[in-house]
Formats: C-alpha cells, structure tokens, sequence
C-alpha cells in the first residue's frame, strides 16, 4: 500500500509582505523570513508517516506542486521520514487555482500508480479555501474524508477514521482508496532527525511537468498577484430626539413599523 502526502510551500506566518500602492503584493520579499512547508501540512506529513510506522504502508511520497524553491518543502517531508518526494511543476501550472491544483494531483497520484491513501492538510494558509482535498478526491472518482482527528483502522480493503465535527465526533468506515484531510489534533509532528535532514539533502527530487503527468493545462486560474480593499460601507445614522426614555422609545418603535423591521 502506497501513501502519497500532498503538501506546499507556503510564506512564513511571520514573513512581512506588504500591499504596494498599486495594489500587488511583494510576495517575494517576505521580509528575510524563508517560505515553509504549510502548517497544516506537518500534521498530514506526521501521519503518513505513521501510516508506514503503524498500518504496514510501503511507501509514503510527498508531492508539491510549484516552482523549484518548493523542492525546500519536500526536502523538510523526506528529513521527516516520508520515502519519496516528487515536484510537480511546469509553466503550464501557474496560476492554478484549487480546481487546476487538484486536477495535476490526481493525474500525478494516478502515475505513481498503487496508492491506497492521499492525505492533505486541513488546508493552505496563503489561499485558505480547503478545497483541494476534496476536488483531487472527486477528479480521482474515490471517496473525501475530511477534518480526520484520527485514523484508528486500516485493513481489510477499507479504513476507519473519526471526525472532527462542529458537535462532537464521528466514526467513519469507508472502503480504500480515499482522499483524507487532516486537523491538527490528529498527531503531534516530528522533528526533522540530525540524519534525516543530511539524507534529505543529498536527495534528488524528480520533477513531473504536463507532459509526464498526461494533462494539457490546468483549465482555470487565479491571480493573487493584487488585492483589493472593500468598497467602503455606506449608511447614515439619525438620533432620536426625545424628553425621555419612553418617548425616545415610542418613536423608535414607530420608525422600526415604518421601515417594517418590526
């Protein structure tokens, strides 16, 4: 059984990137502070890992898409313990949005072929929409299981996880294969060991572009290369005048019927 660890690089949670006059942002320069493997990502990394350590997983290859400073990222998951990493990238790649982001990982997930369990993190902190996971699950046809705090079975041809759920929890038993998101209560990420990170530097990353992986394009993209402030919000605030509370009262009561708030 084959685990493959989505993950990205992501800016620091302390890197200073500022917004320019004209609207785009200096993503690169975050202010000395050097990109990182996502947050959320360390707990998914952790628990491919795990899956190896734990529940008889052969291999665990992390897998990024992005330009070659991502290979950063991948070097932290191998200096985990992960057993592979490959980097997907190509110019036909940029811009992805999380539609075309899911739609490479699929088609790389497919090409290493044997995998039983995808894992991503809850989601990325630059874009936050926690989508990914769920539409690589629906392009590979298997089934999403998201906000996983635990993974208590594996075997059997199937998978028992529980949920972390906005009331509680939830048992769930779904057959392999299976997309999973984790939250951070599901483990507590490792440090890299001293002769994990010399391994991991001495690793040769294979990059995927389109051709490998079979794809033309990512179809749709976004641009994050400028932001825009909110219109400002528009109203007006009128006192009411009165000799005391119950007047003051009565005549706000009568507006609230006009306006028929009330």
């Amino acid at each position: 059984m084959k685990v493959v660890v989505c993950t990205k690089q992501t800016p620091s949670t302390t890197a200073d990137l500022t917004v320019r006059p004209d609207g785009s942002v200096s993503w690169d320069d975050p202010g000395g502070k050097p990109n990182v493997v996502n947050p959320w990502d360390e707990y998914s990394i952790e628990e491919g890992i795990r899956l190896k350590e734990n529940h008889g997983a052969s291999d665990v290859i992390a897998i990024t898409m992005g330009g070659d400073e991502s290979q950063e990222a991948l070097k932290t998951a191998l200096a985990m313990g992960c057993t592979e990493a490959i980097l997907l990238s190509d110019a036909a790649f940029a811009g992805a949005d999380t539609l075309g982001t899911a739609k490479v990982l699929a088609a790389a997930i497919n090409k290493v072929g044997d995998v039983q369990i995808a894992i991503f993190g809850k989601s990325a902190i630059d874009g936050d929409t926690g989508q990914t996971a769920v539409q690589t699950a629906r392009k590979l046809g298997w089934t999403p299981l998201t906000f996983v705090s635990a993974i208590t079975a594996v075997g059997g041809g199937q998978i028992t996880v529980e949920r972390l759920l906005d009331d509680g929890k939830e048992t769930v038993t779904a057959p392999l294969p299976v997309v999973i998101s984790t939250v951070k209560e599901i483990n507590e990420p490792r440090y890299p060991s001293f002769m994990g990170i010399r391994k991991a530097s001495r690793a040769t990353i294979p990059v995927w572009g389109a051709g490998d992986l079979g794809v033309s394009g990512v179809g749709s993209k976004v641009n994050w290369s400028k932001v825009y402030a909110l219109p400002p919000r528009e109203g007006s605030v009128e006192i009411i005048d009165g000799d005391s509370v119950q007047e003051k009262a009565a005549k706000l009561v009568a507006k609230l019927f006009e306006e028929k708030v009330i």
